[in-house]
């Protein structure tokens, strides 16, 4: 689903770099905001329902393990995990994260019991049994499920919103700020245009000012008409009750995990979900990006450890009933993480 164009390298500005300052945040009101009637909140989309209090406004759910994709991936998800969470916090939306480890490395610390322990204010961290990732595979090479564990993600999401994204993702101010506006609605599939930063910047104490600076642009995802598809497993933003309609990613189909989020896309767009650019993200280049890997499998990606790229990513697919491993049974651990154990 590539589809980027270069962008210049202007030759009179200086590079601001991302470790010298950081930018303070406009506070806002909180999109959780309703009227209240009897100490519960009223749902002002369905005025004859009740909202759960107690619920964020929004869900942020991540996926890996400590497999160091990339080659710095916890670092990465560390310093986006920070910024995206004290601006959140900055403008005043409720919200939580939700880390699902598929698949976990043996012999490795779990990557959840080193988001806790270095941020500790990370709400839901869930640790799935490898064996469910031998159960459902059926390319050996695939060695990472993204779109499964994004299923467990969204099966456990208490927000009103979603947002499945990757986990080095820098949300934009534009964003920020269509997420404070309590303007989202049901029923609006909601993307963001993908901004690749040039990696020698460094993501460390980023600052809005380096994120939006012309001179630390690499190269713009462009997301078109009429499927909004290009880039898609970095930002899709859905209410949490039409994701469930919807029936979560594709687990039909398990050869490969490439174009599942332009499959959801396409399902979305069939069934009458309006699309929504709301702004952008900005990614990081590193050694595994899309851009620098796509070129080094043949044969339309058949050896790659992300699948082939060649199947009809536009069928139509129903998942089972228990999708997201609905059913499987969960424990409790050390620092609250949850384990969801096989059968």
């Amino acid at each position: 689903m590539a589809m980027c164009r270069e962008s210049p390298r202007p030759s009179t500005s200086s590079r601001p770099r991302s470790s010298c300052r950081r930018e303070s945040s406009r506070a806002v009101s909180s999109p959780s905001s309703s009227p209240v009637v009897h100490d519960r909140a009223v749902d002002p989309l369905n005025p004859g329902e009740r909202l759960d209090v107690t619920a964020p406004y929004l869900t942020i759910i991540l996926t890996g393990r400590n497999d160091d994709f990339g080659g710095d991936f916890n670092q990465r998800l560390l310093a986006a995990a920070e910024f995206n969470h004290r601006h959140l916090l900055g403008h005043g939306i409720p919200h939580e994260y939700l880390f699902v480890e598929w698949s976990p490395i043996r012999d490795k610390p779990f990557l959840a019991e080193i988001l806790k322990a270095e941020l500790p204010w990370w709400d839901r961290l869930y640790v799935v049994d490898p064996a469910w990732h031998r159960h459902f595979s059926v390319n050996p090479k695939l060695v990472f499920m993204e779109f499964f564990a994004k299923n467990v993600g969204l099966r456990r999401a208490r927000g009103r919103f979603v947002l499945t994204t990757n986990t080095d993702i820098w949300l934009s101010r534009g964003v920020f700020e269509a997420l404070a506006s309590s303007a989202l609605e049901v029923g609006s599939l909601y993307r963001c245009i993908r901004i690749d930063l040039r990696r020698d910047i460094g993501y460390q104490g980023i600052t809005f000012e380096v994120l939006e600076h012309p001179d630390s642009l690499l190269r713009t995802n462009l997301v078109v008409p009429d499927l909004y598809a290009n880039g898609a497993g970095d930002f899709i933003l859905l209410d949490r009750d039409s994701y469930l309609d919807m029936g979560g990613f594709n687990e039909v189909y398990r050869v490969s995990k490439i174009h599942k989020d332009a499959n959801f896309c396409h399902k979305a767009r069939s069934r009458g979900y309006r699309p929504r650019v709301i702004g952008e993200v900005y990614h990081f280049d590193h050694d595994s990006s899309w851009s620098n890997v796509m070129h080094l499998y043949p044969n339309d990606h058949a050896d790659a450890p992300f699948g082939p790229s060649n199947w009809d990513w536009r069928q139509d697919y129903v998942n089972e009933e228990s999708w997201g491993l609905r059913d499987a049974p969960e424990q409790v651990g050390k620092d609250g993480i949850v384990f969801i154990g096989y059968r």
